[in-house]
């Protein structure tokens, strides 16, 4: 059955049942005529109200056959959709590979490496979005932005790339430019549908110029900036104390139209992915829509025709047969 054509399949079934039924109910009407006198009495009519049975009949079984040919195919049309439907949503993931990733002070001990911080932030966020409906793309930054995996679905290869590889012995030396990523990343997702796209970016921050930030192209929907490494406590690498920067983080995410996470020790919140998990509008409509109407003519016709024959008995007609008086079966006598 092709679920596109499901709903004409429906209401051919409807049509076959409305025309077998009316038959039904003129045969019905033409051999009530010819014993109308038995049926309703001397006077051979029935109330005014009973004209209308034969129409709820055909009514009631019409609706019958198609609420139970959707309900039917209902949940095999929804597995069909849901599993012919190609991934309509991204997310982008721009992972900070810079040598200060290394740096042991994240977690809740501050003894576990940032890298290691941003692979169990990512693990969360990536088990709590459908792996049906999202293509991952990941990206590493440090001096640059560097494609890693392009448009998949395995998350656990994306997993893989933040786990700790030291991506920035590839990267030319020198210090991390968070701004040109972003703006690399951006070329990136532009060709993508619109506001199809979360960006996800996890890093323990940069100084950044007040000038030179491009806006993000239409595909992006939503902007997530999640911070790792200790924000109160410096550590020294290459000259300089680094630390995670929420001021520069928290900056970027408002001009960006996005929103920043500590999440050095707490997880990026759920209601900041509602737009990578949010149900599909065309299919919960249907599901809402046809779904509830064919309920509703399944439940409204069963009542009529299950309550139609007990109104005719004792509603359909005045007249009401009366028992004929025994007759003595003694034989009489002759007098």
């Amino acid at each position: 059955m092709n679920p596109e054509t499901l709903h004409l399949q429906a209401i051919w079934a409807a049509l076959a049942v409305a025309v077998i039924a009316g038959a039904g109910e003129w045969l019905h009407a033409r051999r009530i005529a010819r014993v109308q006198a038995l049926a309703f009495g001397p006077g051979g009519r029935p109330r005014r109200w009973t004209v209308v049975a034969p129409t709820l009949r055909v009514i009631g079984l019409t609706g019958l056959a198609w609420s139970l040919v959707t309900l039917l195919s209902f949940d095999r049309l929804t597995r069909e959709r849901d599993g012919r439907k190609a991934p309509d949503r991204n997310l982008m993931v721009l992972l900070d590979v810079s040598p200060s990733m290394l740096l042991k002070d994240a977690g809740e001990s501050r003894s576990d490496t940032r890298n290691a911080r941003a692979s169990a932030v990512l693990k969360s966020v990536l088990d709590r979005v459908p792996g049906d409906r999202v293509r991952f793309t990941a990206a590493g930054f440090y001096t640059e932005t560097r494609m890693l995996v392009k448009e998949c679905q395995d998350r656990e290869l994306i997993l893989h790339l933040a786990g700790g590889t030291p991506f920035h012995i590839t990267y030319k030396p020198g210090k991390t430019d968070l701004l040109k990523s972003l703006n690399q990343a951006g070329v990136i997702m532009k060709d993508w549908e619109r506001k199809s796209t979360t960006l996800l970016v996890i890093s323990d921050g940069d100084s950044v110029p007040p000038t030179g930030l491009n806006p993000m192209p239409s595909s992006v929907s939503e902007v997530i900036f999640a911070g790792v490494g200790d924000s109160s406590r410096g550590t020294f690498i290459d000259g300089h104390l680094s630390r995670q920067d929420t001021a520069n983080l928290s900056q970027l995410a408002r001009r960006l139209h996005g929103n920043f996470y500590d999440c050095n020790v707490r997880q990026v919140p759920s209601e900041a992915l509602k737009k990578l998990n949010a149900e599909d509008t065309g299919s919960a409509r249907w599901r809402t829509d046809r779904r509830f109407i064919a309920l509703a003519i399944l439940a409204g016709g069963s009542v009529v025709l299950c309550l139609l024959p007990l109104a005719l008995e004792y509603l359909g007609s005045a007249w009401r047969p009366r028992p004929a008086p025994l007759r003595s079966l003694q034989p009489r006598t002759a007098p």
